[in-house]
């Protein structure tokens, strides 16, 4: 009998413990009022835009320099007014080699969301393309729009090129050296 007590002693104890620490639960753990955010990449966005308050020429020019700082090739370079008379213009690099040999794995996995899992595969090469939209504001100034695709040649299994999502930190710092460029501003860090 004096078992069974004890028994039922130490139930009671740890159904009244429960009880008391269920609300503690609740309230850390509403998982509707909370955004989710992933914080492996801290640099993935929607889009990578700013507003620069400077005229078109000047940030076109600045454009294509950073290109061409990275030793990239621009294989679309369209600037043009529109009909009502405020320029605009797409720039757009060629695939920019920024890994060869034995760093490719780690570069893809270090810029990349999620990569492409191919069992027993080889990457050649890892590449990255840039796609800028400026747009001159009627209130003065420019938009910026930066969109970035991150590719990479695998040569043991596909033999094919494989595209797929960037985490930003790329397009990120591409926007950055832009501004640099301009004079403005910037968190740019040269030797990531």
């Amino acid at each position: 009998m004096k078992i069974f007590t004890t028994t039922i002693r130490i139930s009671l104890v740890s159904i009244l413990l429960l009880m008391l620490t269920l609300p503690l639960f609740a309230q850390d753990d509403d998982w509707r009022s909370k955004e989710q955010v992933d914080t492996r990449f801290p640099y993935l966005k929607e889009k990578y835009e700013d507003t620069l308050n400077l005229d078109f020429e000047k940030v076109w020019e600045s454009a294509i320099k950073c290109i061409e700082d990275i030793n990239c090739m621009i294989i679309t370079k369209n600037p043009r007014a529109g009909d009502d008379g405020l320029y605009r213009g797409t720039l757009q690099s060629d695939y920019c080699v920024f890994a060869l040999g034995d760093t490719v794995l780690r570069n893809l996995k270090y810029y990349s969301v999620e990569l492409p899992f191919i069992r027993g595969g080889i990457w050649e090469n890892a590449r990255f393309q840039y796609k800028f939209i400026i747009r001159e504001l009627e209130e003065g100034g420019c938009y910026v729009r930066i969109t970035g695709e991150i590719s990479g040649k695998e040569r043991l299994v596909t033999n094919k090129v494989h595209f797929w999502q960037s985490n930003g930190f790329k397009e990120y710092q591409m926007m950055e050296r832009l501004k640099m460029e301009c004079g403005l501003p910037h968190d740019f860090k040269e030797n990531l």
